[in-house]
């Protein structure tokens, strides 16, 4: 059955000025497309005048350091916990080397000092990753600061 809406929820990776990192991603099952429904991305920053953050919502075939490698692992949550699926998908957060290869989807400056960014993505636009392909968020800060956000998916 489909509709088997998860998420996966990140705190405090500390992101090094100037530095791309990918913060947060997901890898589809072999067999499973998911549909990618809801990002959020914040920062806990303390200085008003600090350039924003770059944020990017890429695409990756995870050809190198798919989730769990190079990176640490996040147990995805199933929001309907009656559900007997499992869940298949993998996610991680906070890689330090960075996956490939990586296509970026979208682009936004968020704020270090109160930014916030939270996108529900439309129902009729979803991002559909394929089988064995996955989504994730890039961040390179202007400043040291730390980041914690979450994506919502559907198998």
């Amino acid at each position: 059955m489909a509709a088997n809406v998860c998420d996966i929820n990140v705190n405090t990776v500390a992101l090094v000025a100037a530095t791309a990192k990918t913060a947060m991603g997901i890898l589809a099952p072999s067999n499973i497309a998911l549909k990618v429904s809801e990002v959020s991305i914040s920062f806990d920053g303390a200085t008003s005048s600090n350039a924003p953050a770059i944020a990017e919502l890429c695409f990756n075939t995870f050809a190198t350091n798919a989730p769990g490698t190079n990176s640490t692992s996040v147990t995805p949550t199933k929001r309907d916990q009656g559900r007997d699926e499992t869940v298949q998908t993998t996610a991680a957060k906070n890689w330090t080397a960075e996956p490939t290869v990586i296509t970026v989807y979208r682009t936004i400056d968020v704020p270090q000092f109160d930014g916030l960014y939270h996108v529900l993505i439309p129902a009729l636009s979803p991002y559909i990753i394929p089988g064995a392909k996955g989504f994730s968020v890039r961040l390179t800060s202007p400043n040291n600061v730390n980041f914690s956000g979450h994506i919502t998916f559907e198998e």
